[in-house]
């Protein structure tokens, strides 16, 4: 198993087909992710390809959509970790679709030699399916998913109508990303090499890889470079909304912020969860607290915005060994927590200095308000 999960399947993905419907893209990563993944069985086989699996959500009235929606996950992650909110717009009346990025959904060896310009032609021939249908194209991405979202918007601003940032990974807060591909100097003779983190428990999550790869690294940050480049001489012409933690430790909400105000479409709109004292003059910009001391919550970490409290896997009655059970626990605080802090926090209740256990927030408890604030954007445009 250990072989399966961190050597690269090579797989070959659908997404060059710009002609291929998107039902049969539906079944083809389908097929990939059972013929790759290495926890299947007979009990969670079905659980785990739907979760992985690119999805679309049509409208429940009989009225043809004039909205379409393409979701796009972010790093490490899978279409669950979009769905919620799917689910949100497709009540709406909205034609929802998202995408299955390149090397996702599978094993994280299947990282090991993906491009960032696969991902872009993942995205492309979402949009392109969703112009056979509609008249408007919304795209959301979460994190390194926004950034491809944003990169679309500036490739396809004749197409794109408004593009939603979720934790955008516009400047990840990483100062080897850069010399991230140092590995390849070695790794011919050391395989290990090429790995930044290798989980023991790279199974427990089985919508999410635990391990990283430096070439996934080196891949975010190859697209932020190229993306820098496009908007020094274009900027998206349509209306962004950005929604992110400002105690995010993954990426650089200050970016965050300042590009937003360079962005002067009037009806843009920034929702900022925060603790801290802000002070903007900026009306477009909305500030939540991201404390909720009565559940233990002290602030929001980057993974959590889009995932709704009752999502199956992560949410408060989730499934996922370490969902935040929040009426549950005690002597528990929940926030954005990086692995070292998580891992000196149970040294530090083992040698009985501390009785407060960390653990990383899995939902967002805001959720709710925060899909009213989307649908409220996506109606405006």
């Amino acid at each position: 198993m250990i072989n399966a999960l961190f050597s690269d399947p090579k797989i070959k993905y659908p997404t060059n087909n710009m002609e291929l419907h998107f039902d049969e893209y539906i079944t083809e990563c389908k097929s990939i992710i059972a013929s790759t993944r290495v926890d299947l069985t007979k009990d969670n086989a079905e659980k785990i390809i739907e979760a992985n699996s690119p999805f679309e959500l049509k409208p429940k009235n009989t009225t043809k959509p004039d909205i379409g929606i393409l979701l796009i996950h972010g790093l490490l992650d899978c279409p669950l970790h979009v769905r919620d909110i799917g689910e949100q717009l497709q009540a709406q009346g909205y034609l929802v679709r998202s995408v299955l990025l390149d090397g996702h959904g599978t094993v994280p060896g299947a990282l090991l030699h993906v491009d960032y310009r696969e991902w872009l032609q993942t995205v492309r021939y979402g949009i392109a399916s969703l112009k056979k249908e509609v008249e408007k194209i919304i795209l959301i991405g979460q994190s390194t998913g926004a950034s491809l979202a944003l990169y679309q918007a500036i490739e396809n601003s004749e197409t794109v109508s408004g593009v939603i940032l979720v934790s955008p990974a516009l400047k990840i807060r990483s100062c080897f990303a850069p010399i991230a591909n140092w590995y390849r100097l070695i790794d011919w003779a050391w395989k290990r090499a090429a790995w930044f983190h290798q989980d023991p428990e790279e199974t427990i999550d089985y919508a999410k890889y635990s391990s990283l790869p430096y070439n996934a690294i080196y891949q975010v940050y190859r697209l932020s470079q190229d993306l820098k480049e496009r908007q020094n001489s274009h900027l998206p012409l349509c209306p962004l909304l950005f929604i992110l933690s400002q105690d995010d430790k993954i990426v650089c909400p200050t970016t965050i912020i300042d590009y937003f105000l360079e962005h002067n479409n009037i009806k843009s709109r920034l929702l900022l969860y925060s603790n801290h004292s802000n002070h903007f003059k900026d009306s477009r910009i909305q500030m939540k607290a991201s404390a909720y001391p009565r559940h233990h919550i002290i602030n929001f970490p980057h993974t959590v915005i889009p995932i709704s409290p009752a999502n199956p896997h992560y949410g408060n009655m989730g499934d996922f060994k370490y969902s935040s059970h929040v009426d549950e626990t005690q002597n528990v605080i929940y926030g954005e927590y990086l692995r070292d802090d998580l891992f000196y926090n149970r040294c530090m209740l083992k040698l009985g200095l501390t009785h407060l256990r960390k653990e990383r927030l899995t939902f967002n408890p805001d959720f709710m308000y925060m899909s009213e604030y989307i649908k409220k954007f996506v109606e405006d445009l």
